[in-house]
């Protein structure tokens, strides 16, 4: 079936991903030719830094998945939950078990574990974005242990790992999904699946999640 892209911004017209609806398939045809087999859409909500256009979001993910599913792709549909100032966090899970969050590059969201303790607690599993990016939370952070208390999944960007941003946190085991975060560069799709050939082990973790 391959492997699973988990996060990724290519709904068009949805959030700031650039793939137009006359490009849309040839994108999904770039990822099934790069062995890809599933893709979750994960655009952004809550997000202060972006308009995301929720009152198209379920019509549009509809026409790509019915685009996707004759091409013989499975998708799912996501978001990618920035976890600000709100009290409640509220996400579209990616087949309702796996909830994917993103913070502020500078400093760690207000009670922010216990935050996340509480979407937990509803039973879904949390994915946190681009780990690399967050300057509060290096591979020696203790926060990081929350974290992994917590049963949460670490995410990194496919151009951090090739560029070595991601690699302290590759090189002690933190990882467990290398995703594409792609925002409608079509090389993404080949590059994804040539750098999890270099990193074996979170391929495998990737294929245990059932996506």
């Amino acid at each position: 079936m391959g492997i699973c892209d988990l996060h990724c911004h290519l709904l068009p017209e949805i959030d700031d991903g650039s793939v137009s609806r006359e490009n849309f398939e040839r994108m999904l045809q770039l990822y099934r030719e790069s062995g890809v087999g599933s893709i979750a859409f994960t655009p952004h909500v809550y997000n202060p830094y972006v308009t995301t256009n929720i009152s198209m979001l379920r019509g549009t993910y509809e026409w790509a998945a019915s685009i996707a599913s004759s091409m013989g792709l499975v998708t799912y549909l996501g978001s990618e939950l920035f976890v600000g100032t709100q009290k409640v966090l509220k996400s579209v899970p990616i087949k309702n078990t796996y909830s994917l969050v993103e913070f502020g590059i500078n400093l760690p969201p207000a009670n922010l574990f216990e935050r996340l303790e509480a979407l937990a607690g509803t039973g879904l599993t949390v994915i946190v974005a681009h780990i690399e990016r967050y300057r509060w939370l290096s591979v020696e952070s203790p926060l990081l242990a929350r974290f992994k208390d917590l049963g949460a999944l670490v995410q990194v960007n496919v151009e951090a790992v090739e560029s070595g941003l991601a690699l302290p946190y590759l090189h002690a085991g933190l990882v467990d999904i290398i995703a594409t975060d792609n925002h409608g560069e079509e090389s993404l799709p080949g590059r994804l699946l040539s750098v999890l050939g270099n990193w074996p082990e979170v391929y495998q973790k990737m294929e245990r999640m059932g996506l």
